[in-house]
C-alpha cells in the first residue's frame, strides 16, 4: 500500500506543480504584455508632448496610407494645415484635389496620434484593441513618421499602415 501511496502522492506533487508553473507563466505573459503596452503609451504620450511643444499650426506634410482599399484612398497626398485646420489635400501624383472626407480622419498630425491611441484601445474605428501597433517617430519633433496597426493576426488584409514624409512648418 505505500508504494501505491507513494505513486499518488508524486503524481499530486505533479500535477501541482504543473499546475503552479501553468499559474506562474499565465501571471508572466499578463505582466510583461501589460508592461509592453504601458511602455508603447508611454512613448505615445512621450512623442505627442514633444509634437505638441512644437507649437506648430501651420505645417505641410506628405502622406501615404498603406491599406487594402481603393488607390485613390492611399495616395500619396500632400496636406497643407494653416492655424491648425486642414486647407489642402492634393494627390502627389497629378496635383489634383483629393475628396477631403477620404483622408479626414487622419489629414493633421494630430489626427494620426488619436489613430494610434484609438488603436491602443480599441475605440472609434478599431472595435477591439489591436493586436500589433508599430510607430516610429521622428526624434526631433515627435510625429509619427511610419505607422503600422494590426488588429488580428488571424483575419487578413485588415491591417493598416501609414508613413509621414517631408513635414516642414509654416
Amino acid at each position: 500500500m505505500d508504494k501505491s501511496n507513494g505513486k499518488l502522492q508524486r503524481q499530486v506533487n505533479h500535477n501541482t506543480i504543473a499546475r503552479w508553473l501553468g499559474f506562474g507563466l499565465l501571471f508572466t505573459v499578463l505582466i510583461l504584455s501589460s508592461s509592453c503596452g504601458s511602455s508603447a503609451n508611454s512613448e505615445l504620450e512621450r512623442n505627442e508632448e514633444l509634437w505638441q511643444s512644437q507649437n506648430l499650426t501651420g505645417y505641410d506634410f506628405t502622406l501615404e496610407r498603406q491599406c487594402f482599399c481603393p488607390t485613390d484612398y492611399q495616395g500619396p497626398v500632400n496636406i497643407q494645415v494653416r492655424n491648425g485646420e486642414v486647407t489642402s489635400v492634393t494627390y502627389v501624383s497629378n496635383g489634383e484635389t483629393a475628396d477631403a472626407e477620404i483622408f479626414a480622419d487622419v489629414d493633421t498630425i494630430d489626427e494620426l496620434f488619436k489613430v494610434i491611441r484609438d488603436a491602443y484601445e480599441g475605440k472609434n474605428t478599431f472595435h477591439k484593441k489591436a493586436e500589433t501597433v508599430n510607430v516610429t517617430y521622428n526624434p526631433e519633433m515627435g510625429y509619427p513618421l511610419t505607422i503600422l496597426i494590426d488588429i488580428s493576426s488571424q483575419i487578413m488584409d485588415e491591417e493598416e499602415g501609414y508613413t509621414v514624409e517631408e513635414l516642414v512648418g509654416r
